[in-house]
């Protein structure tokens, strides 16, 4: 956050007294970004995963969503994966709810699917950040004009993701594999 809030105005091509007609601070700012992005994620999710009875499907789309998502809208996730240690404790907690109420569509559906016998996971929780690390990260090396569509990278992920979710392997089979 070292931009000032004139260097912010410059860059959106305002005038530097502009910007405190809308924003009191460069907290405000980043609050409402962050704000913004979790929000927009959180309804997105809801619409994309609504009415889906199979919790692999939500599952599968749910992750389509997140990596859809995180590449079209690189500069708002950045900011909101990377910057929330910049949030002063008036926003903090905000925002922290609004991320913890979107990491919880994925934990109930790896609970769900659990349930349902479906999904072999020990911890959860490892197991939703893990997900969600790995799609976002897709903003790190994606070229829209690399090899790989959005719709392959997501359709990849969800592979990868199922291979690591729907059962164990055992020592026996990591033995067998080994030279």
């Amino acid at each position: 956050m070292a931009s000032t809030l004139r260097e912010l105005a410059q860059h959106c091509g305002i005038q530097g007294a502009s910007i405190y007609h809308h924003f009191s601070s460069k907290q405000e700012i980043l609050h409402e970004i962050m704000n913004y992005t979790m929000t927009t994620l959180i309804e997105r999710l809801k619409e994309t995963i609504d009415g889906v009875e199979d919790p692999l499907e939500r599952l599968d789309r749910a992750i389509r969503f997140h990596i859809q998502f995180h590449i079209k809208n690189p500069h708002i996730t950045h900011v909101t994966d990377a910057e929330l240690r910049s949030l002063k404790a008036e926003y903090l907690e905000h925002i922290k709810r609004k991320r913890d109420e979107y990491e919880g569509f994925f934990h109930r559906m790896l609970t769900e699917g659990i349930a349902a016998g479906l999904i072999k996971v020990d911890d959860i929780p490892l197991t939703r950040m893990g997900i969600l690390q790995m799609c976002t990260g897709v903003t790190i090396w994606f070229r829209e004009d690399g090899p790989l569509t959005v719709d392959q990278v997501a359709e990849a992920y969800i592979q990868f993701i199922r291979w690591g979710v729907l059962g164990k392997v055992t020592e026996s089979d990591t033995l067998k594999k080994m030279p």
